[in-house]
């Protein structure tokens, strides 16, 4: 399946073209990829801080204007490894 630019979605069919599972910048990414055009979406520069917050967010992309949902996973992790005394 060949995508463009204009389709729905095109850039995200694209990459699962080439790895249906996890397609490259759509899975696990530091920042928001936008599935119709492709673009990094910056966080910090769309004031989208919503998206640190765990779940399914909807956003517009600033690059396209098209419509997508961001899901947001957050993890922690935690240190002990500086004690007073040890």
């Amino acid at each position: 399946m060949s995508a463009d630019r204009h389709t729905p979605f095109a850039a995200l069919a694209k990459a699962k073209e080439d790895d249906p599972y996890l397609p490259d910048g759509y899975w696990g990414a530091d920042q928001p990829k936008c599935p119709h055009c492709g673009a990094v979406c910056a966080i910090s520069e769309n004031e989208w801080w919503r998206l640190y917050e765990e779940g399914e967010h909807d956003v517009s992309c600033p690059h396209c204007d098209g419509d997508f949902s961001v899901t947001a996973r957050v993890s922690y992790s935690f240190s002990t490894d500086k004690q007073e005394g040890a």
